[in-house]
C-alpha cells in the first residue's frame, strides 16, 4: 500500500531515501528551490509542484518574475505552488503588494496550463498596518481551478466555505482543538496529508502521525485514511497511483 505525501520539500533534506511505500509530491517555493525540485522529482519519477511562496517572492527580485514563470511554464509540473498570501512575512504594503502581484500572475498561469493551486495562506493578526486575508475573496474568482490550502491553519468555519467553493484541506500532523474541529468537518474524500519537510515534519515519514490523527478523530481505520487520502492525492495532482 502507498501512502502520498502531499507537500514535502524533499530535496531540503540530507542523506534521507524515502521509504517503498511512500510517495512524496515534491514542491518549490523560489525559483532556485523550483530548479531543485525539478531535478529530484525527474530523477525519481515523483510528481512535483513549482511556485514562488509569498515568503520568498518579496526577498527575491521581483523584476525577474517572468523569467521564474517561464521556468515553472516549461518544466510542466503537476500543479502551481506553493503560491498565495503570507502576511506574517509582509512587513509594509510593498511586500503586500508584491505578494499580490505573484500570485496573481501564478494563477494567470494554472489558468493558462489548466493545472491545480498549492496555495499558502497565512495572516498576522498583531499587526494593523496590513489589511486582513483577502484569500477567500480571490478563490471565488477562480473558476473550475481545483485548489487545496496546505497546511491549513484556519478554521472549521473558514474550511467549509472552501469545501463550497470546490477545495481540498491538507493537513499535517500537528494537533490542536481547532484542527481536530476542521478535521472532523471536512469530508474525507476532501482530505489531503503533509509533512511540509523539514520544516513542519522532519521527514515526510511524519504524514503516518497525520493519517493516524485522520483516523483517530473520525473513528476510521488507518488504512482506510491512508488509501483515501492517497487516491484525493493523485485525483487532485493527476498523477497514477500503484496502491
Amino acid at each position: 500500500m502507498k501512502i502520498v505525501n502531499s507537500h514535502s520539500h524533499l530535496f531540503e533534506i540530507k542523506n534521507y531515501e524515502i521509504p517503498s511505500y511512500l510517495l512524496p509530491v515534491i514542491v518549490g517555493y523560489s525559483h532556485s528551490s523550483n530548479k531543485k525540485a525539478v531535478k529530484i522529482a525527474t530523477e525519481n519519477d515523483y510528481p512535483f509542484v513549482l511556485g514562488i511562496a509569498p515568503q520568498t517572492a518579496i526577498r527575491g527580485n521581483i523584476s525577474e518574475l517572468d523569467d521564474w514563470v517561464a521556468f515553472i511554464e516549461e518544466s510542466k509540473p503537476n500543479a502551481i505552488g506553493e503560491i498565495g498570501l503570507d502576511y506574517k512575512w509582509a512587513q509594509t504594503m510593498k511586500d503586500v503588494e508584491i505578494e499580490r502581484v505573484v500570485f496573481k500572475k501564478l494563477i494567470d498561469l494554472a489558468k493558462k496550463m489548466k493545472l491545480p493551486l498549492v496555495i499558502h495562506s497565512r495572516n498576522n493578526p498583531n499587526k494593523n498596518d496590513v489589511p486582513k486575508d483577502a484569500i477567500q475573496e480571490i478563490i471565488k474568482k477562480l473558476g473550475d481551478l481545483k485548489f487545496v490550502m496546505h497546511f491549513y491553519s484556519g478554521n472549521d468555519t473558514q474550511a467549509k466555505e472552501i469545501i463550497e467553493l470546490g477545495g481540498y484541506i491538507s493537513v499535517t500532523h500537528l494537533h490542536s482543538k481547532e484542527r481536530r474541529k476542521v478535521i472532523n468537518t471536512v469530508p474525507i474524500d476532501r482530505l489531503l496529508v503533509e509533512s511540509d519537510s523539514p520544516y513542519v515534519g522532519r521527514t515526510p515519514e511524519t504524514i503516518k502521525e497525520a493519517i493516524a490523527y485522520i483516523a483517530e478523530i473520525k473513528e476510521l481505520d488507518y488504512n482506510e485514511v491512508a488509501v483515501k487520502t492517497a487516491e484525493n492525492a493523485a485525483r487532485f495532482f493527476n498523477f497514477r497511483l500503484n496502491l
